[in-house]
């Protein structure tokens, strides 16, 4: 029987440490932004990324990338059928979290992008759940001419800029 209990206690230890997935800290002097997508809905549909006029690349499905940027003001944003913007002022040697939500479009799956509160249980949850199961993906098509596109979206960008989501600076990891 206590062998039993030992057993099952160094389990359970096992199973915690391998879905506390630590996560990781910027370079020296710089910032660090994990774009989460953990909801399957319209997986296939690619999402292109953006760090104001600079094309990240794109990518689809369930899974996280990080971006290691300087710190300051920054626009992140994130196309689909729709354009979403998520804006934040960097602190140096901070991690941040910004999850990618698909939803429903009217042909295609459109994109929210939420800055993560690291208090919000229920989505720390699901973060650390695809952390512990995925390395962090690489963007593809950086080599894709985005000039028009990055054009039309910085256009959008100066409508809603007073409605845009807010990263809390102090939202750090």
């Amino acid at each position: 029987m206590k062998t039993k209990v030992l057993h099952f206690l160094f389990i359970t230890c096992l199973a915690y440490t391998a879905s506390a997935q630590e996560f990781k800290q910027p370079s020296e002097g710089k910032s660090l932004v994990y774009f989460v997508r953990f909801a399957g809905t319209g997986a296939a549909i690619n999402f292109k990324y953006f760090d104001g006029e600079q094309y990240l690349g794109k990518r689809n499905g369930v899974n996280y990338f990080t971006y290691e940027c300087d710190p300051g003001e920054h626009i992140f944003w994130a196309a689909s059928e729709n354009r979403d913007f998520i804006k934040g002022d960097l602190k140096p040697n901070a991690t941040y979290v910004v999850e990618v939500r698909p939803t429903m479009g009217g042909l295609k799956a459109a994109v929210r992008l939420h800055p993560v509160d690291p208090g919000n249980e229920k989505t720390m949850k699901k973060v650390k759940k695809i952390m512990a199961k995925k390395e962090a993906i690489t963007l593809k098509g950086q080599d894709e001419d985005m000039t028009f596109f990055i054009e039309n979206g910085m256009k959008r960008y100066e409508k809603v800029k007073n409605d845009v989501k807010i990263i809390d600076p102090s939202w750090t990891f």
